[in-house]
C-alpha cells in the first residue's frame, strides 16, 4: 500500500510524521480496528435503539400499517448509497471518508463540500444524542424516583447533557479500539432490550401475524412515500465507518462491508421493531399516535411494568454511543481536512500518546453540548430541540450522499472500471436524496399537496443549511484563491491499493 500525498506534503508514512515533535504527533494509531470494531462506528453512529425510540411514531403518523414498509424502502436506497460508497473504500482509504472519496470523482470542490456537510451531519447528530440521553435519562430518573424528579426539569437535563459530553469526550481520546469497543457493548446491550420487548409483544398478542399490517389495510401511497422520507433519518451515520480507514486492519474489506451490512442488519432490525410498535399498539387506548414514549409505554402495554426503565437505560446506551461515534467520525474528518490545508494547524494534531485526533474531538465536541445546554436553559424544549438539529443532520448527510453517489460512477470511468450497475445505483442515489431535501423544502411554496407546509423554526433551518455550504464554498475558493496548490492537496490524503 502506497501513501498519495500532494507534493512538498510529507507522507503518513514518513517517519517525521510518525513521531512526536514540539507540535505533537500528526498521525493516527495504524491497522488497530478488526471489522466487527470497524462495524460498530457505523451502527453506533445510526444509533439503533435511539432512531426507534420515536421515529416509527412519526412514520406512523402518515405511513399507518405501512410503517414497515417506508422501512423496507429506506433500506433500499440506503443500500444504493452504501454500493456507491464501497466503490470507493475497495479502492483507497482514509481518515476523510466522503470527503476523500467524493475529490477522486469530482474534484476538490466537491469532496470539500462533501467534507462539509458531514461535519454539519455530525456535530448536529451530536447535538441530538446529547439531548435525547438528557430526555430519556430524565425520563428514568423520574420512573424510578416515583415523579419526585420531573423529567423536564431543565436543571437536571443539562448535567445529563454534560454527562453526555465528558464521557464520550473522555473515551474518544483514551482510544479508538475503546470507543468501538464501547459502541458495540452499549449497541448490543440495547439492541437486545428492544428485541427481547419486541418478543414480549408477540406472546402478549398470540403471534407475530398482524394481518393489518401485512395486507397494508388503509395504507395510501402517499403515506408510505412520506414514511420513507422520515424513515431515511434513521439510517443517517451509517457511513461513519468510512472514516476509520487509516485505522482498520485490511479497510479495502472492513470499510465497504461495514458500510453496506449497517445498513442492512439495522435495516431490518428497523423493520422488525417498527412493526411490532405498530402490532402492539393496535386496539389499544389512546394507541400508538398519543404515546410520547413509546417503548417504555410498550412495556407497561404488555404487562412488564418493570421492563419501562430498562428501555429508558436501553435508549441512553445507545444515544451514548451514537455521541462516540460523532466525536470520532466529526474529528477524523476535521483532521484530514486540516492536514490538506483547509483547517487551523493546531487540528493536525494526534494525542502523543493515544494516537487519537484530541484536538479536533475539543473542537467539534464543545458545540455538541453547547448547543444543547444553552436553548434548554434559556426555556426552549429538549424535544423541540432534538427535532431541529436532527432535521439539520440530515441536511447535511443527504449532501454528502448524492455526491457520492454522483461520484462513484464518475470514478469507474475515470479508472476505466465499466460498471452499468454503479451508474444505475449512482443515479437513484442522487435522485432519492434529491427527493428527501425536496419533501424536507420546496413543499412550503407548494400548498396542498402530500407533505405539509413548514412552519417555526422548521421554516429556516433548509436555509440555514444552504447558509452552511456556501459558507463551506466560500472558504473553499477563499483558500484557493491566496494558495493555487492548494486544490492539489485537497483529498490526497488516502491509501490505494499498490
Amino acid at each position: 500500500m502506497t501513501e498519495i500525498a500532494s507534493p512538498g506534503t510529507p507522507s503518513a508514512e514518513e517517519p517525521r510524521a510518525a513521531t512526536s515533535d514540539a507540535a505533537g504527533a500528526t498521525t493516527l494509531r495504524r491497522n488497530t480496528l478488526n471489522t466487527p470494531e470497524v462495524f460498530a462506528q457505523s451502527v453506533a453512529n445510526m444509533s439503533p435503539t435511539g432512531a426507534m425510540a420515536l421515529l416509527p411514531l412519526l412514520v406512523f403518523a402518515t405511513a399507518g400499517n405501512g410503517t414497515w414498509l417506508s422501512f423496507a424502502i429506506a433500506i433500499v436506497l440506503m443500500v444504493f448509497v452504501g454500493y456507491c460508497a464501497a466503490q470507493f473504500s475497495r479502492r483507497a482509504n482514509s481518515a476523510g471518508s466522503f470527503y476523500v472519496w467524493v475529490t477522486q470523482g469530482l474534484g476538490p470542490g466537491a469532496g470539500h463540500t462533501a467534507g462539509w456537510a458531514l461535519q454539519l451531519g455530525y456535530v448536529a447528530t451530536g447535538v441530538a444524542t446529547i439531548l435525547g440521553f438528557g430526555i430519556f435519562g430524565a425520563d428514568f430518573l423520574n420512573r424510578v424516583s416515583g415523579g419526585a424528579i420531573p423529567a423536564d426539569n431543565r436543571w437536571v437535563l443539562a448535567v445529563l447533557f454534560l454527562v453526555d459530553f465528558a464521557v464520550p469526550l473522555t473515551v474518544a481520546i483514551m482510544d479508538m479500539r475503546l470507543s468501538a469497543r464501547t459502541s458495540l457493548t452499549l449497541e448490543a446491550i440495547s439492541v437486545a432490550l428492544i428485541l427481547i420487548l419486541c418478543i414480549a409483544i408477540w406472546v402478549h398478542k398470540g403471534g407475530v401475524f398482524d394481518t393489518g399490517q401485512l395486507s397494508l389495510s388503509g395504507v395510501g401511497t402517499g403515506g408510505v412515500v412520506v414514511g420513507v422520507v422520515l424513515a431515511i433519518f434513521a439510517f443517517v451515520g451509517f457511513e461513519s465507518a468510512g472514516s476509520l480507514g487509516m485505522e482498520a486492519r485490511n479497510p479495502y474489506r472492513a470499510i465497504g462491508r461495514a458500510i453496506l451490512t449497517s445498513s442492512i442488519a439495522v435495516g431490518l432490525f428497523y423493520v422488525v421493531v417498527s412493526y411490532s410498535q405498530v402490532f402492539g399498539f393496535a386496539g389499544t387506548k389512546p394507541g400508538f399516535g398519543k404515546s410520547t414514549a413509546p417503548l417504555p409505554d410498550l412495556a407497561n402495554v404488555v404487562g412488564l411494568n418493570a421492563l419501562a426503565p430498562v428501555m429508558d437505560i436501553a435508549i441512553v446506551l445507545s444515544l451514548f454511543a451514537c455521541t462516540l461515534a460523532c466525536i470520532n467520525a466529526s474529528a477524523r474528518i476535521a483532521f484530514t481536512m486540516a492536514h490538506d490545508g483547509m483547517g487551523v494547524p493546531a487540528l493536525t494534531r494526534a494525542h502523543d500518546t493515544h494516537r487519537t485526533p484530541h484536538i479536533g474531538m475539543w473542537v467539534v465536541a464543545i458545540p455538541m453540548v453547547a448547543a444543547a445546554v444553552v436553548p434548554v436553559l434559556v426555556g426552549s424544549s429538549a424535544v423541540d430541540v432534538t427535532a431541529w438539529v436532527g432535521t439539520l443532520a440530515t441536511y447535511g448527510f443527504m449532501l454528502a450522499y448524492a455526491l457520492v453517489s454522483l461520484a462513484a460512477p464518475v470514478f469507474l470511468n475515470r479508472i476505466g472500471v465499466f460498471n452499468p450497475v454503479a451508474m444505475v445505483v449512482g443515479a437513484i442515489g442522487v435522485l432519492s436524496m434529491a427527493f428527501v431535501f425536496w419533501a424536507n423544502w420546496l413543499p412550503q411554496l407548494i400548498p396542498g399537496g402530500a407533505f405539509s407546509s413548514l412552519s417555526g423554526v422548521f421554516f429556516w433551518l433548509p436555509y440555514i443549511f444552504l447558509a452552511w455550504t456556501a459558507v463551506g464554498l466560500v472558504w473553499y475558493f477563499a483558500a484557493r484563491s491566496r494558495n493555487p496548490d492548494l486544490v492539489r492537496q485537497v483529498g490526497s490524503r488516502f491509501e490505494k491499493v499498490a
